[in-house]
């Protein structure tokens, strides 16, 4: 996909970290929206000397049920065109100061940060999903260029299938990969979730700035 010339719309952000930061990061929330979790993660990677932009796609509406939910991601997907065109403006901004960038989503911030990385895989130096929908396929895996971080929770009804069937796919068509599973529920990063599991949570931490600093620091 490319990026009109154009001057794109934008989502709301919070900025996070120095401009001068050599390291950057687009984060994007799940379907309930910018919450604590996403704010405290972007906080932390800014104290390990990253430049973050968490973006809010919903531009400060916050659904408190699911069925609300429903109704904003679905609006999102159909107008995904215009959904990566802004996200990409954004990691363009980030690109701008020679930085690498990296993309991290939860759930269904992660299918878009997959999007992005299928869609503009120049401007993604590596590419972070947690327990969402894999739209890495044998049909699209070529198009992405960035080494992928996936995270997965045990207790999704498809681990591990869904895991084996990216690490196939990933063999395959000799892509970086590396996985990470955790025996927790879709969401325990997600601290005001039922689903909150802080030992997963810190597990995956660790394991994600880990990936992060490997792809993004200058050698």
């Amino acid at each position: 996909m490319e990026l009109s010339t154009e001057r794109a719309e934008v989502f709301s952000t919070h900025l996070f970290g120095q401009s001068h930061q050599e390291k950057g990061l687009l984060l994007i929330h799940d379907g309930w929206g910018v919450l604590e979790y996403n704010m405290a993660w972007a906080e932390r990677f800014a104290q390990a000397n990253y430049r973050v932009v968490l973006v809010d796609l919903y531009d400060g509406q916050h659904p408190n049920d699911v069925r609300t939910v429903n109704l904003l991601t679905r609006e999102l997907t159909a107008q995904q065109e215009t959904v990566q065109k802004k996200l990409a403006t954004h990691l363009m901004a980030l690109k701008k100061e020679v930085r690498k960038v990296a993309v991290l989503g939860w759930a269904f911030g992660g299918v878009q940060a997959q999007r992005l990385a299928l869609n503009y895989p120049t401007l993604i130096d590596a590419l972070a999903v947690f327990y969402c929908r894999l739209l890495i396929t044998k049909q699209r895996v070529q198009e992405l260029q960035a080494p992928m971080l996936a995270v997965f929770a045990e207790n999704e009804p498809t681990w591990p299938d869904k895991q084996a069937d990216l690490e196939q796919i990933m063999y395959e068509a000799d892509k970086t990969l590396v996985c990470h599973s955790y025996p927790a529920d879709a969401g325990f990063i997600n601290s005001s979730s039922e689903a909150y599991d802080n030992q997963a949570c810190e597990r995956a931490w660790q394991d994600t700035r880990a990936f992060l600093d490997r792809y993004l620091n200058r050698l």
